[in-house]
């Protein structure tokens, strides 16, 4: 023996057993999140604050995330949507796991319809609202959070990797940083003459990086007794969708320096959270110039509100235009959404959406 503490094996969003399977509901499927803790002593069991904190931290990780997913920022303040509030209330479910497998579970239910026990009256969204969308292929909200909060968790590790020679973080010149820093150069949205400017999206914002998903790991991260966390996600097979491949992330207190730096990248970003529309592009109309056009996509924002957007694309987001459009593969668009006329039009990124993070 070693003589070195076992890691504790602490499951939110997670399976019945610790086989790292995806679980099963009453509701249906849901998808897993792992969470492995290496505490800094050799004394069993987890305590009163321990706990605490790691539930506040996954909790406000997946609030977070779900921001995220319905408009990215650097930061979320004021008043979150009920959207979020009845994801992260009523579409997770921690319980109390048997004596061989993670000693907490918190699933994640999988379906298009309203969270258990939604009040209509407050406009929760029909039985099947966004598959009635007709959007093939298109992941339920609960899938894209999931996601969403995994790929961030991606990006925040490699941001740190390197905390030492400040190689990935956003705080370098970029000249020194090869990834290129955390902001890209300014871009005019407004009046032609110039009043009035707005900073172009971090590509780290776009992943689902913010001031709140630092905040909820710094807290955990510094819970008592934790030396090192791994977080793992599995994804729960589902009708129509590919199942993403497992990912798996591990921060330690060490890292703690590196995330308080980069949560005060994100703080000091003048950003205003975006509208993110996920669906299919149902038409493509050419423009003036060969590599550039006007995209039609039928889909969501929110949680499953049905909404048929226009955005501009040019370049290499004009070729996966057409090519979303001949495959009928889910897209999403991240920007500014405003209404002229009868018409949605969205200013702002333009991807075709991976299986997975």
């Amino acid at each position: 023996m070693s003589g070195e503490a076992a890691a504790v094996p602490v499951s939110l969003v997670a399976a019945g057993r610790a086989t790292g399977r995806p679980a099963a509901l009453a509701e249906g499927p849901a998808d897993v999140l792992h969470l492995r803790l290496e505490p800094d002593d050799a004394v069993a069991g987890v305590s009163l604050g321990q706990a605490r904190a790691l539930f506040a931290g996954v909790a406000r990780l997946l609030q977070a995330a779900a921001m995220a997913a319905i408009g990215p920022a650097s930061r979320f303040a004021g008043r979150r949507p009920d959207a979020v509030k009845a994801f992260v209330e009523q579409d997770v479910r921690f319980v109390h796991a048997e004596a061989d497998s993670p000693l907490l579970a918190v699933y994640t239910r999988l379906d298009d319809g309203p969270p258990p026990g939604a009040d209509p009256a407050r406009g929760a969204t029909a039985p099947g609202a966004a598959s009635a969308v007709g959007v093939a292929g298109l992941a339920p909200f609960q899938r894209r959070v999931g996601t969403t909060l995994a790929g961030a968790l991606v990006e925040v590790t490699e941001a740190i990797r390197d905390h030492p020679t400040a190689r990935r973080l956003p705080f370098a010149e970029p000249a020194d940083d090869p990834a290129g820093p955390l902001t890209e150069p300014a871009t005019a949205t407004g009046p032609a003459d110039g009043t009035a400017t707005e900073t172009a999206p971090s590509p780290l914002v776009l992943r689902g990086v913010s001031v709140d998903l630092c905040d909820a790991l710094l807290g955990m991260v510094t819970a008592p007794r934790v030396r090192r966390m791994e977080l793992a996600f599995y994804w729960a097979p589902h009708t129509g969708l590919d199942t993403p491949a497992v990912v798996r992330v591990a921060l330690r207190r060490d890292d703690v320096e590196a995330l308080l730096r980069l949560r005060a990248a994100l703080a000091a970003l003048s950003e205003r959270p975006r509208t993110a529309v996920y669906g299919q592009v149902t038409r493509l109309d050419r423009g003036e110039a060969d590599d550039g056009g006007i995209a039609t996509i039928r889909g969501v924002v929110g949680r499953s509100t049905p909404r048929t957007v226009q955005v501009a694309v040019s370049g290499p987001e004009y070729d996966d235009a057409i090519r979303a459009y001949r495959t009928r593969e889910p897209v999403v668009a991240t920007g500014r959404l405003r209404r002229h006329g009868g018409v949605h039009v969205l200013t702002g990124t333009f991807t075709v959406t991976r299986d997975g993070p």
